[in-house]
């Protein structure tokens, strides 16, 4: 059986999430983060999914995830979709991306800088 691996969320939405009050025992401390006076920390993170479980459970926001395929090139990407409560669409993606964790994390952020 293939072994599973967890994606995190990058240290920057890490601290936008407990900005906006994501619940801290949801995160694990994993990343060491330089400042810039010459010091470090340990910055604690969440997985992608436990932050879009977060955002659908505490604040109705809904994001969808969708492969598109490109004929001329013959690859796929991926690009976002945000719906509130009522299946209204809040937010909308103009960009492809290349790897659908990496597109989870723009509208983890997307959510937190826009939407809460």
């Amino acid at each position: 059986m293939p072994t599973m691996t967890e994606d995190y969320v990058s240290v920057q939405t890490a601290e936008l999430l407990k900005e906006k009050g994501m619940d801290k025992s949801c995160f694990k401390h994993y990343v060491q983060k330089n400042n810039n006076d010459g010091t470090s920390e340990a910055v604690t993170v969440c997985t992608l999914q436990m932050a879009m479980k977060w955002l659908r459970e505490v604040h109705n926001i809904f994001i969808d995830i969708s492969p598109t395929h490109d004929m001329k090139e013959k690859t796929i990407h991926f690009i976002w979709q945000i719906f509130d409560s009522n299946y209204d669409v809040v937010g909308d993606c103009e960009i492809f991306y290349d790897k659908y964790e990496i597109a989870c994390e723009a509208t983890i952020k997307y959510c937190l800088e826009n939407l809460i």
